[in-house]
């Protein structure tokens, strides 16, 4: 009886602390893939997630029961803190954190947001229609900006898990960022000075300013829409052909129909001109995000199409 009184116990211990250990518990949870990488890159052994699936719309997503619970378990939560994610993350989540059990970063609120600037020249928008001046969010194509924000989560992460984590931050912000901003303003310096096309939206203000590029877009910012205006169609096929220029890009998990006219356009007057992906991480594909890929990896990726670009 006694013996059978104690498998009872430790059948019941037992399916209890499987129901406490059910919940998964990350160190560091993001809305998004920047955050999510750089801790990685920062603590290779933190427990890191993000929100987002891979190949998904960050504009479209709303967390779910389980995103929620993965946030509330976590040590550390980071969020972009612009359009595509302070809503939800306002209305759905942060009401449901305990700040005494997870730090959360803003990371807007890290470094300095410029506004969506004035339309790229050849953008025309629908008639009539008035739209509010808002920050770009996408601030992390900013290589300085990836700096400070290597450093504020360097912080966090060394208070959610007790390790210095000196060398890999100084590895980051001393060597391999700096390496990459040296590479790219050596490509320009040495450049015809030739405008970027960008037959897509476009999510790179903060990277075309911190390198003086010019550039035109169909599309300001992330904006939603993917039927662009004709007359930006001509505008851009006009400036391509104006200004010799051999390659335009569409940004990842892109459908690149935009870009495709304006292919067959400027074939149609002689020009032949090809079609480049430029990485602005907002997402990554499933394919990318299986293979490990980095923030440093698609910006190596970047740096050998600008130099294609604008030779």
């Amino acid at each position: 009886m006694k013996r059978l009184m104690s498998l009872l116990l430790f059948t019941i211990c037992s399916l209890m602390l499987v129901g406490c250990t059910n919940k998964e518990k990350y160190d560091v949870v993001s809305t998004n893939f920047i955050g999510y990488d750089i801790s990685k890159y920062l603590c290779a052994d933190a427990k890191c997630t993000m929100l987002l699936k891979p190949g998904e719309e960050l504009h479209d997503y709303s967390p779910t029961v389980n995103d929620i619970e993965k946030v509330i378990n976590s040590k550390i939560f980071i969020y972009i803190g612009g359009e595509s994610d302070k809503e939800f993350v306002e209305n759905d989540i942060l009401k449901e954190i305990n700040p005494n059990k997870t730090e959360v970063i803003n990371l807007m609120e890290v470094v300095k947001t410029k506004y969506e600037e004035e339309d790229p020249e050849s953008y025309i928008g629908d008639d009539g229609e008035e739209e509010e001046e808002e920050y770009d969010e996408h601030i992390w194509t900013s290589i300085e900006n990836v700096k400070t924000i290597a450093s504020k989560l360097r912080g966090a992460l060394e208070r959610a898990t007790g390790k210095i984590l000196f060398v890999p931050h100084e590895r980051l912000i001393c060597n391999e960022l700096p390496n990459l901003q040296k590479e790219i303003q050596q490509i320009v310096d040495e450049s015809s000075k030739k405008p970027l096309i960008f037959a897509d939206r476009f999510p790179l203000l903060y990277f075309v300013k911190e390198f003086n590029l010019k550039y035109d877009a169909a599309f300001k910012g992330c904006e939603s829409s993917k039927e662009a205006n004709p007359k930006t169609i001509e505008k851009l096929t006009k400036k391509i052909i104006d200004n010799d220029v051999n390659t335009i890009f569409v940004i990842e998990l892109s459908e690149a129909k935009i870009a495709n006219t304006i292919v067959e356009n400027c074939k149609k007057q002689g020009k032949n001109v090809s079609v480049r992906t430029f990485y602005t991480m907002h997402n990554i594909s499933k394919e990318d995000y299986e293979k490990g890929m980095t923030y440093l990896d698609f910006m190596r990726l970047n740096v050998e199409s600008l130099r294609i670009a604008l030779n």
